[in-house]
């Protein structure tokens, strides 16, 4: 339960509206930071088990979604958020197929540009060391204790690790790629050809069937019990 002593936030937004997305599946609480900061920790807390903020959205969005929200709704009455604003429209699973393959695919393509700024990064690193060992002299050239040479020293162990510290970019480079070319995979659907991954998502929807099917049960209880009362 939120402790509400000094709940600026819940006696503030009482009778507010918490939004539910169709498209999603999820509900979003929209309140600015100072309310959020004003809150007790362990209302904090409660929030950030249940939801998690998104600058896109500008609001905490669910973790969950749809049909097991029970928990998210709870915090928001909890909040004073005790009406609900539907906002979108449900999807169907090719709609839905579709949005997923844009994100993913914009996401390809983040990764994709940072992978090459890693590489250019790394070219300019490594530029110098790859430009100055064509002196053979410059690589050999013994340590001498003078002015000059500790200069010289100094000057040749900052070329060479900057030249190390382009291999950690190239690396990151590598690893953008593979992440790009993970989520290409994602977004062309391939796993919609596998028989585990198809009965995987069936199971799934049954089980949001079932637990759909037990929401009905409860709501009619109570609505039963309202009745009599």
């Amino acid at each position: 339960m939120i402790n509400t002593t000094n709940n600026n936030l819940k006696k503030e937004r009482d009778n507010m509206e918490y939004i539910r997305n169709m498209e999603t599946g999820k509900i979003e609480l929209h309140f600015n930071k100072a309310d959020y900061q004003a809150l007790p920790d362990s209302t904090k807390k409660l929030i950030k088990s249940n939801f998690l903020f998104s600058r896109y959205s500008g609001a905490w969005v669910s973790r969950c979604k749809e049909p097991n929200l029970y928990h998210a709704v709870q915090v928001a009455k909890q909040l004073g958020f005790t009406e609900e604003k539907r906002i979108g429209e449900r999807l169907s699973f090719a709609e839905q197929q579709e949005r997923k393959a844009d994100r993913v695919e914009s996401r390809a393509e983040r990764y994709e540009e940072c992978a090459l700024n890693a590489e250019g990064r790394a070219r300019v690193m490594q530029a110098e060391f790859n430009d100055c060992r064509k002196d053979l002299s410059w690589v050999t050239q013994p340590n001498i204790n003078s002015a000059g040479g500790r200069a010289f020293t100094n000057r040749r162990n900052k070329i060479v690790a900057r030249y190390e510290k382009g291999f950690d970019e190239y690396r990151k480079s590598e690893y953008f790629r593979e992440r790009a070319e993970i989520a290409r995979d994602t977004a062309s659907n391939s796993q919609l050809n596998d028989k585990v991954y198809l009965n995987n998502r069936i199971k799934e929807c049954q089980k949001s069937i079932n637990q759909l099917n037990k929401n009905i049960v409860s709501y009619e209880e109570i609505l039963t019990g309202d009745r009599k009362g």
